[in-house]
């Protein structure tokens, strides 16, 4: 007979996550409450913490709040992890735009997408995309190769 063993790991992110998260906004909003400094950051934090208080509910009300989930094999995530960092440090160099497509890209491969128009059309619609709407927001230049500054 095997015994139940609760699982604490997701509930403890999801905490973590969403203190992280009204710790950021509160620092925020006490350095300068301005709608130019809270423009991205207090939506954002909503949005986190109605994602959060979301999923708390529906795994309450589905009785697995602790309830363990299938887990990847660490020889899964590693490559992640390094592709990551990889593009963390790429940034200055590729610029944002051209490290971000590349990342999709690579990210899809080794969650083993093989459509090779889903794969180049998702990664570059999205990562240019993404790279054009912080280039636009943020008050500062960003590093881009492809698109303009």
């Amino acid at each position: 007979m095997s015994e139940y063993k609760r699982d604490y790991g997701d509930f403890l992110v999801l905490m973590g996550l969403g203190a992280f998260t009204l710790w950021y906004l509160l620092d925020a909003i006490s350095v300068s409450a301005t709608p130019q400094n809270l423009l991205l950051i207090l939506p954002l934090a909503i949005i986190v913490l109605v994602i959060i208080a979301l999923e708390l509910i529906l795994r309450i009300k589905h009785g697995s709040l602790f309830q363990g989930s299938e887990e990847e094999p660490l020889h899964r995530t590693l490559p992640v992890v390094g592709l990551f960092a990889a593009y963390v440090l790429s940034l200055e160099t590729l610029g944002f735009d051209i490290a971000t497509v590349i990342f999709l890209a690579l990210f899809l491969i080794l969650k083993g997408e093989r459509n090779w128009l889903l794969l180049s059309g998702y990664s570059v619609a999205f990562g240019l995309s993404v790279a054009f709407f912080f280039s636009q927001m943020l008050p500062y230049p960003m590093t881009l190769l492809l698109l303009p500054s």
